[in-house]
């Protein structure tokens, strides 16, 4: 499957080859790789480069170690893993605000929406009303829901069946609970708000109404960065109170 390498960086060139197999879906997720010993032969590489390439395509999200008689390197699943760790760096370097990371949602979501609206299929469908259910049910028990709010964008991400969306909106969503959520307590008035505009979102998508479905979308997004604006003022006023 792969060719020997010969250069000083010998990893990254492993590293280069077996990346380059997943893309070209040579390497699928689940498939496990060969043994170490059978890489080092194909490779014609040293144990020591073969073990770097590894933990390199370890942490770059491509592979997973899984343990046990029947263990060894496998591709993973695709996810945003990796997005969402630079867009934490980000985050952190940058100094990046809230408003922003809804000013990029709002950049993202609507579109994602109208193609849902396009796009989305029957499971889509049975997905969103479950999430939508199952929020009610927290909200109504009295049960913090602010991560049920964040798996019904993923949702709508998925039923756009766009990948770039998909991913985008997953390392978004991730990024929002890492800063928002511990930060936004929208009251009851806000949750119901909040309920609203998802059922006004899907009820779009149900009824295949793409333009609806954008606007709702949109107009949801405005609502939480009007919420969290003014929940940073209450917060800076009683602050120096």
């Amino acid at each position: 499957m792969f060719s020997s390498v010969r250069t000083p960086r010998v990893y990254e060139h492993i590293v280069a080859q077996i990346e380059r197999a997943i893309y070209e879906n040579r390497l699928q997720q689940g498939d496990k790789l060969p043994p170490e010993r059978e890489l080092v032969r194909q490779f014609s590489a040293s144990r020591v480069a073969v073990r770097e390439a590894l933990r390199a395509l370890e942490h770059r999200g491509f592979v997973e170690v899984r343990q046990g008689s029947a263990g060894g390197y496998f591709i993973r699943e695709v996810g945003s893993g990796p997005l969402m760790r630079d867009f934490q760096t980000l985050f952190r370097l940058r100094g990046v605000s809230l408003a922003q990371l809804l000013e990029a949602r709002l950049l993202v979501e609507p579109e994602t929406a109208r193609l849902a609206a396009l796009r989305a299929t029957d499971s889509d469908v049975k997905a969103l009303r479950a999430a939508i259910d199952e929020r009610a049910e927290h909200t109504a028990a009295g049960r913090h829901a602010r991560l049920l709010d964040s798996e019904f964008h993923r949702l709508v991400a998925e039923a756009a069946r766009n990948p770039v969306h998909a991913a985008v909106t997953q390392a978004l969503m991730d990024l929002e609970i890492e800063v928002v959520v511990p930060k936004l307590d929208l009251g009851v008035d806000g949750s119901r708000a909040l309920d609203a505009a998802h059922r006004e979102i899907f009820d779009a998508i149900l009824a295949r109404q793409p333009g609806r479905a954008a606007e709702a979308m949109e107009r949801h997004i405005r609502d939480i960065e009007e919420r969290v604006g003014a929940g940073a003022q209450e917060r800076a006023a009683s602050g120096a109170a």
